[in-house]
């Protein structure tokens, strides 16, 4: 069998003048200051004749534009299974998704810099490979909670149960953290992914450039590991957020919760700072913690669509849900190109066999959130709310559950 060979590398993206970040539709000012740099992080796998390019980046969604501008650099079909292009969502970058202007106006010159800088960048390591390894880890955080509260509220119509923000303690979420490190013949770290599920939009200053969470714990780990390329994969987070809320202040706030119950709030510079350091300090002593050797076999990129009709009634043509499946054997990552909620991580996993599972969201396009059948009764962000900023005119059909994990589960099982 031929040698596993890897090449990784690290580029800068964050933006050389003011510009609208995305995330938010009330914030339209451009951002103020940097608080943090924003990377994109490349891993390649490479053995025999197959090979498969994975790049993580700190932006909301990477968008259409930026898959096909980099693929082209590449000499790739835009849709090549190979290019696994995922986003971390944090709510503090400027947009390369033009599709999505009432989340933030993309900026033509900044999507052009970042497209050339994760292209030249593929490029330049190709000539950088080294033989190496494979080792997981897994173990569990607690810093999330669920966002999506049932309760009954005060509306226009009256009294009613409903979906809405707000803490719920007792609501799903998945609070795994998986660690792949790719290490040289010799031990010495390459590169290493890590995956965890929690919006990155709790962050305190909503005017600042920042790479939120994942660039605190990306900090952490290169601190323990050398200073390497970090790729963080965003998990099924739809409805998992930080965890800040508590007591309202003021009148105003405390009539907001008697109306609509709980509500998040945000966070001040030291208790971001606090909750932030001590996920870090979590993932870190994962990443410590005994390994799992991993034989990677010849990787393997499968993409699996979902038509638009088989999840959504008067959807566009082309709003189709992709599956994105990299198979390398003893590990196994699957990615979306939607904001499923944390509920499809169980959905989709096989029975326990013994192969790691990484799931990850915001791929590419980033069509819509995904909801499960019991959600699309009840309504809420997650079913309509999220609708007018991500351009996705279409109403979720009654139930999906199956049509949109039946031929991925398959392909996993």
């Amino acid at each position: 069998m031929s040698l596993l060979r890897i090449s990784a590398g690290t580029t800068d993206i964050t933006p050389t003048k003011p510009l609208p970040l995305g995330g938010f539709a009330k914030r339209t000012a451009p951002f103020n200051r940097i608080a943090s740099r924003l990377e994109a992080n490349v891993l390649v796998l490479k053995r025999a004749s197959s090979r498969v390019i994975f790049v993580s980046t700190d932006l909301l969604y990477p968008g259409n534009p930026l898959r096909a501008r980099i693929a082209e650099c590449l000499e790739l079909p835009k849709n090549a299974a190979e290019l696994f292009l995922c986003a971390s969502h944090t709510h503090n970058a400027p947009m390369t998704e033009p599709e999505m202007p009432r989340l933030g106006v993309a900026d033509e010159g900044y999507l052009q810099f970042v497209s050339e800088r994760i292209a030249a960048l593929i490029k330049a390591i190709g000539n950088d490979e080294s033989p190496g390894e494979c080792s997981y880890h897994e173990g569990l955080a607690h810093h999330s909670i669920n966002r999506r509260l049932m309760r009954l509220r005060v509306t226009k119509w009256g009294l009613s149960r409903s979906a809405s923000f707000g803490p719920n303690p007792r609501g799903e979420r998945d609070e795994w953290v998986r660690i792949l490190k790719f290490s040289d013949s010799h031990g010495k770290p390459i590169a290493a992914i890590w995956n965890y599920a929690c919006h990155p939009s709790g962050f305190f200053d909503l005017l600042a450039v920042s790479a939120e969470y994942p660039g605190v714990v990306r900090d952490r780990l290169r601190a323990e590991l050398g200073n390497i390329p970090i790729l963080f994969f965003q998990g099924f987070s739809g409805d998992v957020r930080p965890p800040f809320f508590g007591k309202p202040a003021g009148i105003k706030a405390l009539a907001r919760r008697a109306l609509l119950g709980p509500q998040f709030r945000i966070p001040d510079q030291d208790e971001w700072n606090r909750w932030a350091s001590d996920l870090a300090d979590c993932v870190a002593g994962i990443a410590r913690s005994p390994d799992r050797k991993i034989e990677i076999a010849e990787p393997s990129a499968r993409l699996v669509e979902i038509p638009g009709r088989e999840f959504a009634a008067g959807v566009d043509a082309n709003k189709s849900l992709v599956w994105h499946l990299i198979d390398c054997g003893g590990v196994r990552i699957l990615g979306i190109n939607a904001e499923p909620v944390s509920e499809y991580r169980r959905l989709v996993e096989p029975s326990p066999n013994g192969i790691p599972l990484l799931t990850v969201g915001c791929l590419d396009h980033t069509q819509c959130y995904l909801p499960t059948d019991a959600m699309i009764g009840e309504g809420g962000y997650e079913v309509e709310g999220f609708r007018p900023l991500l351009d996705f005119d279409a109403h979720f059909l009654a139930r999906i559950q199956d049509n949109v994990t039946g031929e991925v589960k398959k392909a996993l099982a």
